[in-house]
């Protein structure tokens, strides 16, 4: 395809943040939309994700905040005339979509090209027993499985192949759509849950291959055929355990150089019998005893594990798709001058380990199972990058904000022999502690390696983790052993606890004998050319490869793992101040370990480092950069406390989440800003009971800007006191000033600060970024100077309403004791508009009729 016949594109957006979807989706809308604009082809997008950064910020030359249905992508695509659209960036709710675009003409009534895809390649990723139809037709190997559309069905499957069986939706609306089934109440269960998620009203029962090893292979795939191998990589747990709970290494630890060429002789093969351009993700389950291999999935659509693989080589994975996208070949690809070559056409080879650790929600949550099997449970991930498989792992265990990782390896776990050992068969989140302490009491490595089906060379690993640290305990205050044990990834707050002494006294050991992080640049050649990524990570080593970053320096502390209830709303907050640190010319730096954030994005930060948020690991790094500002959010107010303490200049941005879910109608709110000195009004908002719009709802929903002309003008005659209140604060900051009704009148209930939500919801109501408002008064700018592109309250306009998602049909929790809708347990926001509020409402609800929220 020629590119310059293509004037404008399409993409969906991947809707509300969810658990399998996290900010990879608005990562890669964010970069592929950049990168296909700057080759001058205009660019739509389509979401309802109030915290989309892609949605704002000139990403994209004209969004549309509408329902995902097909209904209003045939309206966008009526109005737009868009020459063609791209059907990878949404996830599988997207490919969904696609699928009803095609059956109901709307791109051939419209002339509306598929790029990347055939309609073959999307009804095989909507329903897997097509794919594995075309895998087997290209002799490439499969598991047995059959579609079934009723028990019946699914039982005379069972019948034949025997138990366990895994369970797939076809056509599912989530994510994790496959159960393990070991007996008969298993498969009713999955098969309930199965049918109620698919489109289709079918499920696919497959043969388990339970126990074998997973790799995960990633590949680029231009028009003329050149396809190049990016990455390979290696679950830490067998097949049974979902790859998104699962432990990920890169590049992969165990199998063999011919091993891997067949797996990526095997991913190109699909990618080219399929017709692919961009990028596909190819997953294989390796007979660790035959060495046969079978695909077990192939998504050409963009998810997590290639969000891991862009941050894992530092090859620009989302520029170069862009590229192919619109028809221009690997070979005409050319790279930003900080990549030496500036060519596209290399597979990248890496000096560096990346681990990635997966977090869960049991902390909230209290009711959900804790046994890792084929569904996904966990929220988020980590990863942890250092110069060997130790470094990489104790990095990403550190980076799980976990404190109970420090010093991990002798802490004793309280569990009888049987207790330990139904454990290591039957996995469950944070299974590292069962298996140190299984090593600990004296289990022999292929004993350990039988009952896991984790591969021995692991648990090797595993045992070197605890001679180092049984070194360090051995000898307090020892050069040697602190060194060793800081090269493989131990830290100053280890050694402190190992040697029963203060986290400062250990530091000041480490930098008075010469022990001291270096930093190594994360990037695609393995040091062979000079690229600069500016992405680094730290070990301890003799060379340091980051210098600092010149100009105005500020260091942005990013979101971490994504957990609910918090990061979703957090991770937009740090892009957008990234964004507008940037356009206020700061160098803004960030510090953040988690591959699927938008605000990991190369072009919203000057310079990434991916690190653990600890203490120790944050000073190594001001240590080079000597920012003037550093800037947090209120998940990480404990360590900038620390910092301040230390004598850093620090930002804290503390707009947490509101104290407690407003279950009542009409709760209306006045929305403010002040400088310290002045304060101006956003508009009033209005907290209205879930149920006004479904029987179900459990949460609330938040409507902005409120038109109810009685309850302004009475609002109105408070705005003094509003004022007055909110200036005795004396901080800089916005605010949400709580209204309640006494004797009939309206009165101030409460000032706090503005929730990030509603930050989100006015900034898409009003078009104007609230986060850059935020910024700049708390830079010390006057309200006259930072509030000029905020549109006149008194206009009318749209109707705004937002409500939060939960998680709980997706983690399967019934107990109406846990599904409460409180915020803290939310996992997204969807957000629409109308000219009513009743308009709006019914937005909200179109094509999200069976998400709970």
């Amino acid at each position: 395809m020629n590119n310059q016949a293509l004037q404008k594109v399409l993409i969906i957006g991947a809707g509300h943040n969810d658990i399998g979807r996290e900010g990879q989706h608005d990562a890669a809308v964010t970069q592929m939309g950049s990168a296909i604009r700057k080759l001058g082809i205009a660019v739509v997008l389509v979401d309802n994700n109030a915290y989309s950064v892609a949605a704002e910020n000139n990403f994209a030359d004209k969004v549309y905040i509408e329902p995902l249905t097909v209904a209003a992508l045939s309206r966008v695509i009526e109005t737009e005339q868009p020459d063609a659209l791209i059907p990878s960036l949404g996830g599988i709710q997207s490919v969904n979509l696609i699928q009803g675009l095609i059956r109901n003409n709307v791109l051939k009534n419209n002339q509306v090209r598929l790029l990347q895809w055939d309609q073959d390649t999307v009804d095989m990723i909507v329903n897997p027993a097509l794919m594995s139809n075309r895998l087997k037709a290209i002799g490439e190997p499969v598991i047995a499985s059959q579609v079934v559309a009723s028990e019946p069905e699914a039982f005379a499957v069972v019948r034949k192949v025997g138990f366990p069986v895994i369970v797939k939706s076809v056509a599912p609306r989530i994510e994790a759509s496959r159960q393990l089934c070991e007996d008969e109440d298993d498969l009713e269960r999955a098969l309930k849950m199965g049918f109620k998620v698919s489109a289709t009203k079918q499920c696919i029962v497959e043969q388990s291959i339970v126990g074998y090893k997973e790799l995960e292979f990633v590949a680029v795939r231009d028009q003329k055929d050149t396809a190049l191998l990016i990455s390979g990589m290696e679950n830490f747990d067998p097949v049974g355990i979902h790859s998104a709970d699962s432990i990920v290494f890169a590049p992969t630890q165990t199998i063999t150089d011919q091993e891997y060429q067949q797996f990526r002789t095997a991913t190109l093969k699909i990618m080219r019998n399929l017709r692919i351009v961009g990028s596909c993700h190819v997953q294989f389950a390796l007979d660790p005893t035959t060495q046969n291999y079978y695909v077990i999935k192939v998504t050409p659509y963009f998810d997590r594990t290639m969000a891991l693989t862009a941050r894992a080589t530092g090859y620009p994975l989302a520029r170069v798709v862009a590229n192919l996208i619109v028809g221009i070949s690997l070979a005409e690809v050319k790279l930003p001058s900080n990549y030496r070559k500036q060519t596209a056409l290399i597979e990248p080879v890496l000096d560096h380990i990346v681990c990635r650790i997966p977090v869960w929600p049991f902390n909230v949550l209290k009711k959900v199972s804790h046994q890792l099997d084929t569904v996904t449970e966990s929220t988020g991930s980590v990863i942890g990058i250092g110069r060997s498989t130790e470094e990489a792992l104790l990095k990403g265990l550190r980076s799980t904000d976990e404190s109970r990782y420090h010093v991990i390896a002798n802490q004793p776990q309280n569990y009888s022999e049987g207790e330990l050992i139904q454990r290591l068969i039957h996995p469950q989140a944070g299974r590292m502690l069962i298996l140190l302490e299984a090593l600990n009491r004296g289990y022999q490595i292929d004993e350990l390696s039988e009952l896991t089906k984790i591969d021995a060379f692991y648990f090797y690993k595993l045992r070197h983790i605890i001679e180092i640290e049984q070194a360090l305990r051995d000898r307090p205050f020892d050069v040697h052993a602190l060194g060793r044990a800081k090269y493989f990834g131990f830290t100053d707050e280890d050694a402190a606890d190992a040697w029963h002494s203060d986290v400062a006294k250990v530091r000041q050991f480490a930098l008075e004998n010469e022990i001291h992080a270096t930093f190594k640049e994360v990037e695609p050649t393995a040091g062979e050319f000079t690229e600069q990524t500016n992405t680094y990570y730290s070990t301890y080593e003799f060379d340091n490869e980051s210098q600092q970053q010149s100009g105005r320096r500020v260091v942005v502390i990013g979101t971490g793992a994504n957990r609910i209830g918090t990061n979703h709303g957090n991770d937009y907050l740090v892009s957008q101040l990234l964004f507008y640190l940037k356009k206020a010319d700061y160098e803004p730096i960030l510090i953040n370990a988690n591959p699927n954030s938008v605000s990991m994005t190369p072009q919203l930060a000057s310079k990434r480092y991916i690190e653990p948020k600890q203490h120790s690991d944050i000073l190594n790094i001001l240590a080079i950069e000597k920012p003037l500002l550093i800037f947090t959010t209120y998940h990480d107010y404990r360590l900038g406390q620390e910092l301040q303490k230390a004598g850093h200049q620090v930002i804290q941005i503390n707009n947490d989440l509101p104290r407690e879910q407003i279950k009542t109608n009409d709760s209306p709110a006045v929305e403010v800003i002040t400088d310290g000195v002045d304060v101006s009004v956003f508009g009033i908002s209005e907290i209205i009971a879930g149920n006004n719009l479904r029987s179900n709802v459990r949460g609330s929903i938040a409507v902005f800007p409120v038109r109810d002309k009685a309850e302004n003008q009475a609002i109105k005659a408070l705005n003094e006191e509003v004022k007055k209140r909110v200036l005795a604060f004396g901080i800089p900051g916005l605010y949400t000033v709580r209204l309640a009704i006494a004797d009939g009148q309206l009165q101030l209930a409460t000032v706090e600060p503005m929730s990030i939500a509603t930050m989100a919801l006015i900034s898409k109501a009003s078009g104007s970024s609230v986060t850059r408002l935020l910024l700049h008064v708390k830079l010390g700018e006057a309200l006259s100077k930072v509030m000029y592109d905020y549109p006149d309250v008194n206009q009318p306009g749209p109707v705004y309403v937002q409500a939060n998602t939960f998680p709980y049909n997706q983690l399967q929790i019934y107990d109406e004791d846990e599904v409460t809708g409180e915020p803290g347990h939310a996992t997204g926001t969807v957000i629409a508009h109308g000219q009513t509020l009743k308009d709006a409402l019914v937005a909200l609800n179109a094509g999200n009729e069976d998400t709970d929220f």
